[in-house]
């Protein structure tokens, strides 16, 4: 096999390995029929990167399905808490799920996206579209739009053009002005909100995690408009929120 650094059948190879496990994760299972169906892959090249992926233990084969295999979680648990926002999110999470007894998230930005890095659960917690890892857009979250609002105007295009803004519902922010508008407000006062532009009947209040003048993620509370409204919405969780974001800074600090 031919490294072209750059180019060539290695690269070309790792880039196959990495669309079969993006399948997979979507699929969550799947034949090697229906595998190189969707991968336009010939069953025998095919079979040669998943006999590959099986025999390191990445893949398991169960009656003639593939799935992912548990090596990932290492992966990704060790990822997970190689982040020094994890350790020292803990406590202030748990503490402020318990005053809101709602669901509180640690959120962090990479290459674009949001992604959960961490979660406490308020006893009247629900979640109805967050998991821990998963990715999602910045525009439409209160998390995503804290963290956008501590980028520079042509970081926050560049991640807009390439994912664009999709509407999730009729209140999602579609515009980028109107978006970057909303920026400002969110960057001199520190608080973002999201009122059902992500999930109706959903909201949510976040707030950044700076250090030296660099964004690191955000603590964000969520739950139903039932619950999140009046002064609790507006005044209250801002106000716990922003203070659990600053305890969180104080403690990157120590």
């Amino acid at each position: 096999m031919v490294d072209q650094r750059g180019g060539g059948t290695t690269v070309q190879a790792s880039e196959r390995t990495l669309e079969i496990v993006q399948t997979l994760r979507d699929r969550e299972e799947a034949t090697l029929t229906e595998l190189a169906r969707d991968l336009e892959m010939p069953r025998s090249t095919l079979h040669g990167y998943l006999s590959s992926m099986v025999n390191a233990e990445y893949l398991i084969k169960d009656d003639g399905a593939y799935r992912l295999g548990l090596r990932f979680l290492d992966h990704g648990v060790a990822t997970q808490r190689a982040d020094p926002l994890y350790d020292a999110a803990g406590p202030i999470l748990e503490q402020v799920a318990e005053e809101t007894r709602e669901i509180v998230w640690l959120v962090v930005e990479e290459y674009g996206k949001a992604v959960c890095l961490r979660k406490a659960e308020g006893d009247l917690a629900v979640q109805p579209y967050k998991r821990l890892g998963a990715r999602l857009h910045l525009h439409d979250i209160a998390a995503g739009k804290a963290i956008l609002a501590h980028l520079s105007e042509g970081r926050v295009r560049e991640i807009l053009d390439r994912h664009g803004q999709p509407a999730s519902t009729d209140a999602t922010v579609t515009d980028p002005d109107r978006l970057l508008d909303e920026l400002a407000t969110v960057a001199e006062t520190g608080v973002a909100y999201n009122d059902g532009e992500s999930l109706d009947r959903f909201r949510a209040v976040a707030s950044p995690v700076c250090l030296d003048g660099e964004v690191l993620g955000s603590i964000v509370v969520s739950g139903p408009k039932n619950r999140l409204r009046g002064d609790r919405f507006r005044e209250t969780i801002p106000e716990t929120v922003t203070g659990a974001a600053n305890a969180l800074e104080l403690e990157l600090l120590n």
